[in-house]
């Protein structure tokens, strides 16, 4: 039997301003799949003037043994394994962070909040800062209270929430509201418009085909994976299809075997978000990790995150 462990970082809908980091271990024998989870942290972010109910913490990445990852107004490094806070880089205008990315050249933010694009280095110094919206918004709602990291920021106009780097250098940026990618090299379209409002985009190795995919997930439950040249459809997966509870869809990590899925329990706030949920579907919704094996021959698993307190799933992160 084989033990793949993956990072899980997420947050609550409970009241609750605290975040958690935990673990879903993956073990594979002869065609059968065993999936559990385990709790590695439940904390507050660091600061408490800053802390948000119903935030925690958002996405992040490993870069060089560190956790990076978000709460709503500051960015986090956490050393792997024993997840000590090692660092933490604040700015005024965060808000409503929602993932950084960790490269060697420094830190991109997806400052959701604010509608920006952040680039810091590891000193925490701003690199740039690219302006999603124009700058005359931006004053008005930066100015509008005495502490902008913890104001509600919505309604966004692009909802900005996933950075990744293509093969070819370029950073490429979704918009939840848009349904789309841009490039944020010339800011021109990246792809098509999906079907639903998205999250991930990013690019994998599908295996079946031993190609490159541009993957994505959509809030009501599709895996899509297309070619990142032509943008044509390779594959896509219907969470509802493939035995999944319903619930709202973020978190994606494909494997060489399959891939794992992050869903949310859907809330009465979110459920009008998407008008294909339907009572009994709002009444199944779990927070979960789900395991699809690209082999159709084998089946559907399925774990709980911290259900109880209505968790939301953000990045799923293999730790190497």
């Amino acid at each position: 039997m084989k033990e793949e462990v993956f990072i899980v970082t997420g947050g609550f809908f409970d009241g609750s301003s605290e975040g958690y980091i935990g673990k879903v271990i993956l073990t594979k024998g002869e065609g059968d799949v065993l999936l559990r989870f385990e709790t590695s942290m439940i904390t507050e972010p660091p600061t408490p003037a800053l802390r948000v109910k119903n935030k925690g913490f958002a996405g992040g990445s490993i870069h060089k043994n560190l956790l990076w990852l978000c709460s709503p107004n500051q960015v986090l490094a956490y050393s792997l394994p024993d997840l000590e806070l090692k660092q933490v880089i604040d700015d005024n205008l965060f808000n409503d962070l929602h993932y950084v990315l960790a490269e060697d050249d420094g830190l991109y933010i997806v400052n959701t909040g604010l509608e920006s694009l952040d680039h810091f280095g590891y000193d925490g110094a701003l690199k740039e800062r690219k302006l999603l919206t124009s700058d005359e918004r931006t004053v008005q709602r930066t100015t509008s209270g005495p502490e902008f990291r913890v104001i509600e920021s919505k309604p966004h106009f692009m909802h900005a929430n996933y950075c990744f780097r293509r093969d070819d250098g370029h950073l490429l940026l979704t918009f939840v509201r848009q349904r789309r990618i841009v490039n944020t090299s010339d800011w021109s379209w990246a792809s098509s418009e999906y079907s639903a409002p998205i999250h991930e985009g990013f690019i994998a190795r599908y295996s079946p085909i031993g190609k490159d995919c541009l993957w994505v997930t959509t809030v009501p439950g599709e895996v899509i994976a297309s070619d990142p040249k032509n943008d044509e459809l390779v594959k896509k997966w219907v969470l509802n299809e493939n035995d999944v509870p319903p619930g709202w869809t973020r978190g994606l990590c494909i494997l060489e075997h399959g891939f794992l899925v992050g869903t949310t329990k859907i809330r009465a706030s979110n459920a009008k978000y998407h008008t294909g949920w339907t009572q009994s579907a709002i009444e199944s919704s779990r927070s979960t990790i789900s395991y699809i094996p690209f082999n159709n021959h084998h089946r559907t698993v399925v774990v709980d995150v911290l259900n109880e307190r209505i968790s939301k799933i953000f990045s799923i992160l293999p730790l190497e």
